[in-house]
Order: C-alpha cells, then sequence, then structure tokens
C-alpha cells in the first residue's frame, strides 16, 4: 500500500511540555524529531534554562563527576500488569539488556522530565514503595494460609489499578515518531500498534562492571548516592574494617549489606559499590574496593566494539534515519501461527525485518531514492486478542502435567484445526480484517494527505 504523505509518521503535533520560565520546549513537530544538530541544539539550550538542571551538573572536579543524563529502554517488554519499578531485580543494569535512546530522543524526554520533576518523582517513589518487599512474616504468626492469600489478592489488585485515576498518558514521541515514553509510568509504547510495555531507566549513575561500559544504575540505589553526593559524604572518612580510609554509605537495594565506600579530598573523590562478606549478589562480583561508579553518562571506551555496542549503534542509525525520511510506503504485516507462544513476538521480528530491508535498501538503492522515501511497517497481531469458545474447554480438561504440551500445541496446531473449521475460520478472519482496518483507519486520521 503507497501512502504519497507530506508529513512524516508520528508528527501528530503532541506537545511534549510547555513553558518553562522564559523558555518553552518545541511541538514534536516532524522537523522537531529530527535527530539534526539544529534540534539537540534546542533541547540541549531548554534543558540548560530548567531549574531542576542545575542540581545535576558537576559539582566537583573529580574525574567522575559529570551531568550528562541518559535515557534507556527494556529489550524486554514488561508482562501484563507488572510495573515498571518491580524491574530490573538488579542494582547494575544488566549489558545488553538495555538500549540507550539516540541523543535527540533522550533529550526531549530530558526535558519533559525536568519540568514536572517533583510531580514524576512523587509518583515513582509511590510506585517503587508499593512494589518494595515488606518485612518477611514470622514463623510463629497466627495468619491463616487462607486469609494471606486474600491479603496477597488484594495488594496484586492495588497494584494493577495504581494508575486508575490517571486521566492520560504523558507521551513524548522517540525514535521517529514510531513510539512515545510515558514518563508516568515509565513506560515505552508503540504509536500506531498494540503491543506490550517496555521499562524506561533515567541513568544518572553508572557503574563499570568488569569491563570498559558504564552501565547505569537503578533509579532508587542511583537515588541514595546523588543524596550522598550532595552532601559531600566523603569529607566524613573513617578506617573501614578493610583498612580503607571512606565513608560508607548504606544502600537500599535487593542485595543484602549494599553500600558505597566514597574516598578523596575536598573537591575531588572516588567511589565503590560493594557489598558485605554475608552478603550474596548474583551480579556485583568484587575485586580490590568493589565496582567503580561514576556521575554521569560517559562513552565506552572500549578501542573494539562488541555486539551490544553494534546493536546500539544499529538502533541509533535506524532512529536518525526514519525521524528524517518521510514516508511513501506502509506494509502491514500480519503473523501466523504461533503468535501465542511466550517466545514469538511479531514486533520484534517486524523490527530486525526493517533492519534488514533497511540494509538491502542500502546496497541496492540509489542514495536519493533512500532519502526520499521509506517503507514503514507495521505489525498486525490479530491473534493474541481473539478468544474463542473451544479453548476455554480445552483449558478446562487440561491436566497440569501436559500444560505445557498443550500449550504449544494450542498454540500451533490448534490455530490451524480451528482455521479448518467452519465454526471458527470466520472467527479468525473477521479479527485480522478487523485488525487491519483499525490499524489502517488510525493512521489515515493522523497523515496530512497532499491533495
Amino acid at each position: 500500500m503507497d501512502v504519497n504523505s507530506s508529513k512524516d509518521m508520528g508528527g501528530d503535533d503532541m506537545l511534549i511540555s510547555a513553558a518553562i520560565g522564559s523558555i518553552e520546549v518545541p511541538e514534536a513537530s516532524p522537523d522537531s524529531l529530527k535527530n539534526t544538530p539544529s534540534n539537540i541544539a534546542k533541547l540541549e539550550d531548554v534543558i540548560e534554562h530548567c531549574v531542576g538542571r542545575q542540581k545535576y551538573l558537576a559539582q566537583t572536579r573529580s574525574p567522575s563527576d559529570g551531568g550528562d543524563v541518559r535515557w534507556y529502554f527494556c529489550k524486554v517488554p514488561l508482562l501484563g500488569n507488572e510495573l515498571a519499578a518491580s524491574v530490573p531485580k538488579t542494582e547494575i543494569v544488566g549489558k545488553g539488556d538495555y538500549f540507550r535512546f539516540g541523543m535527540r530522543d533522550s533529550l526531549a524526554i530530558e526535558a519533559s522530565f525536568l519540568q514536572r520533576e517533583e510531580e514524576l518523582l512523587s509518583i515513582w517513589w509511590k510506585e517503587y514503595a508499593e512494589c518494595s518487599e515488606g518485612p518477611k512474616e514470622r514463623a510463629g504468626s497466627s495468619l491463616r494460609p487462607d486469609k494471606q492469600r486474600n491479603e496477597s489478592t488484594s495488594d496484586v489488585a492495588k497494584l494493577v489499578n495504581l494508575y486508575d485515576v490517571e486521566e492520560e498518558r504523558v507521551g513524548v514521541p522517540v525514535k521517529g515518531g514510531l513510539y512515545e515514553v510515558d514518563l508516568v509510568k515509565r513506560h515505552c509504547f508503540p504509536v500506531y500498534w498494540n503491543a506490550e510495555n517496555r521499562r524506561v531507566m533515567r541513568g544518572h549513575w553508572f557503574a563499570r562492571k568488569g569491563g570498559l561500559d558504564w552501565l547505569p544504575l537503578r533509579e532508587d540505589v542511583a537515588e541514595q548516592l546523588e543524596i550522598a553526593y550532595r552532601s559531600r559524604v566523603w569529607r566524613r572518612r573513617t578506617f573501614q574494617p578493610s583498612g580503607l580510609f571512606a565513608s560508607r554509605v548504606d544502600l537500599q537495594g535487593f542485595t543484602p549489606g549494599l553500600h558505597a565506600l566514597f574516598t578523596g579530598e575536598d573537591d575531588t573523590w572516588e567511589a565503590w559499590l560493594n557489598v558485605d562478606a554475608s552478603g550474596f549478589s548474583s551480579v556485583i562480583s568484587l575485586g580490590g574496593n568493589g565496582i567503580k561508579l561514576r556521575r554521569g553518562y560517559s562513552p565506552s571506551n572500549s578501542p573494539k566494539p562488541t555486539q551490544d555496542d553494534l546493536r546500539q549503534q544499529r538502533e541509533e542509525e535506524m532512529d536518525d534515519y526514519c525521524s528524517q525520511v518521510p514516508v511513501r510506503h506502509l506494509v502491514f504485516m500480519v503473523h501466523g501461527i504461533g503468535q501465542r507462544l511466550e517466545k514469538s513476538n511479531l514486533v520484534d521480528d517486524v523490527g530486525n525485518f526493517r533492519l534488514i530491508t533497511s540494509s538491502l535498501g542500502e546496497r541496492h538503492l540509489t542514495l536519493h531514492q533512500r532519502s526520499t522515501q521509506r517503507v514503514l511497517f507495521i505489525p498486525c497481531q490479530w491473534r493474541k486478542g481473539l478468544k474463542l469458545s473451544g479453548e476455554a474447554a480445552v483449558e478446562k480438561i487440561t491436566l497440569d502435567g501436559v500444560k505445557g504440551l498443550r500449550v504449544m500445541l494450542g498454540a500451533t496446531a490448534h490455530d490451524v484445526l480451528y482455521y479448518m473449521s467452519p465454526i471458527y475460520c470466520q472467527d479468525i478472519i473477521n479479527s485480522v480484517v478487523h485488525g487491519l482496518f483499525r490499524l489502517l483507519t488510525f493512521i489515515l486520521s493522523i497523515l496530512v494527505l497532499p491533495y
């Protein structure tokens, strides 16, 4: 399907923020979504005029101090009603688990965040408190198991309904307008199709674990380090049991005994992340004083890029391409059987297909062809929302011992049988047609077509 549009996809003129003093964040027009030096300079100027920005600037002369903030999104989508504050389960983000937004996108998110910083942080810490594990129940507790289950179910319901009072999502257009970032829930979600939310993380404090890359710390740990930094905790050094003359900051996290050690003089400091000998962590492998910390983003010093670095580079290049080249062709990609399997994800498959077609275009198309038009691939997920009456009956008679096999057969072979059945065939066709029509109607409603 050809779509001749004078407006790039995602140019729905969403206002990402309002006035900040005498400075206004520009509207997310098609031109403002481009990753160009002029747009980056405008966003940097807006951020520098934000009142909240000043406290994140470097306040010392330490090589470990910086003020650059970067935003990241998780490669793996959140599960169902899973809240963003409940992941990741480790203090240091695993290498390859999160991708960094491009420079323009990261600055746009940060500009919107700083405008509503107090409100957004209040909501975030409320969510984090809801997700945090409370005190363990004592062995002699008089609570009955059924009462405990009821209370647990009630707690889950509270978590699910935590955001029901929100009237609208705060959408910051990113990745060429294909996605938006909800800063209230810290979700990244697609604009043109339905898919799972992906966790969004603000990287302000970083750790270097084993390699040359600085990996972001989870926000709750980073905030505790920031409080210690602003109080210049390294001025209150004492001799530690290891003999190191440092200031210890105990940190609340998933790892027992987690703490940071600050050393240094008045205007210089160094910091390390460590755990007590009695603590256990699957991600913190200590050597010497622990894992080196720094404040503010710093690029990798690796002379040879890793596979994750190459993937990050491809992501940013694709974002730049999508933000600068208008859409002229629209392709709906419809999946076959197997989409209900746990490892199946049509959105990721379409993303990989987009990268493959981009590399083929670079090889076989001229520079003029690639710079004047591009193809937009939209996934159509018709199966996940389709509930067939026969599936409920099969679920009831399935034994627990064969549940895994039944799920695999139900997501593959049964779909073929359902389609061949005169009872369910039309339901499947209707689901596909409805999905395509809904996507087409939505996309045409936000496109400006030439006369």
